[in-house]
């Protein structure tokens, strides 16, 4: 398409002025044409925009109920992904968990049959320590009733491994774990709790009262002796024996045996429901 310019249109030539104008016009070089005198517009690319029809028209119940339908579904399989992805993920996490607890407590078993066996040796020592402080003078007696009262004087406190069972608790991870196991897990740590609490009582007059009556009757080398497993070195004197003297170190060994009793109840239920995890972990992961 070729559009002229209307300065161009409107000039028209007249008879009486071109020789003048050609004379007046002779000395001037004529100059290069008007470049908006003509523009060539190329019309075969050009894109042409249709008006949208803003004429909705109406939607019929059936597609809105498909448009529903499909969101809902959407919404759905994703919640339902997610879950699936956590399930499995607190589900390898239990796994794990798990390993670690069945480890503690396959521990624990071991030291509560080391300790029962120690407790046992202990009510046992008493025992003898009573018998033989009625027969003093010999030295086989003598070596006899020392040992008995270095059980007397000897502790061993069940330390259980509660590492994996504290992170579990601590971080509210048990909800990883069905309620039997839960239940079983707290009630262990409580039992555990009371047996700490005993040990403790026993320590405090330990150390309070029956070594300070024992260092009063005794040769603390000798005890040093015999724990090293070897032969007995020192004297074994035996001073400020007396019937007072004598009363006072059983009753205090009466009372230390009473409170063993007590401790070895604790521990054989400690034993059972240690047992009875290490199962329900077993059966519940594959361990």
């Amino acid at each position: 398409m070729i559009i002229r310019n209307q300065r161009m249109e409107e000039i028209q030539p007249q008879s009486g002025n071109n020789d003048t104008a050609g004379h007046e016009n002779s000395g001037m070089v004529s100059g290069p044409a008007d470049p908006l005198s003509e523009v060539t517009v190329n019309t075969a690319n050009m894109e042409i925009h249709h008006h949208p029809d803003l004429i909705h028209k109406k939607k019929h119940l059936k597609e809105y109920l498909i448009e529903f339908l499909m969101l809902f579904l959407a919404v759905t399989l994703g919640f339902i992904a997610e879950n699936l992805r956590e399930h499995l993920s607190e589900k390898d996490r239990a796994g794990i968990y798990a390993k670690s607890l069945y480890e503690d407590f396959t521990t624990d078993t071991s030291e509560l049959h080391k300790l029962m066996i120690f407790t046992n040796e202990k009510i046992t020592g008493i025992d003898s320590m009573e018998a033989n402080l009625s027969h003093l003078g010999d030295r086989y007696r003598d070596s006899i009733l020392y040992r008995s009262v270095l059980f007397l004087l000897s502790t061993f406190q069940f330390d259980n491994i509660n590492g994996a069972y504290d992170q579990i608790k601590n971080t509210g991870s048990l909800r990883f774990f069905n309620q039997s196991i839960v239940n079983d897990l707290n009630s262990y740590d409580a039992t555990s709790e009371k047996l700490k609490l005993m040990e403790d009582w026993e320590n405090k007059f330990l150390f309070e009262k029956v070594a300070s009556q024992a260092v009063q009757m005794f040769n603390f080398k000798v005890f040093e002796d015999i724990g090293k497993k070897g032969p007995i070195s020192h004297e074994m004197y035996l001073k400020n024996l007396n019937s007072e003297s004598i009363d006072i170190l059983v009753n205090q060994g009466e009372i230390i045996k009473r409170l063993r009793v007590r401790q070895l109840g604790q521990q054989k239920i400690l034993i059972q429901k240690a047992n009875g995890i290490l199962a329900s972990l077993k059966n519940e992961y594959n361990l």
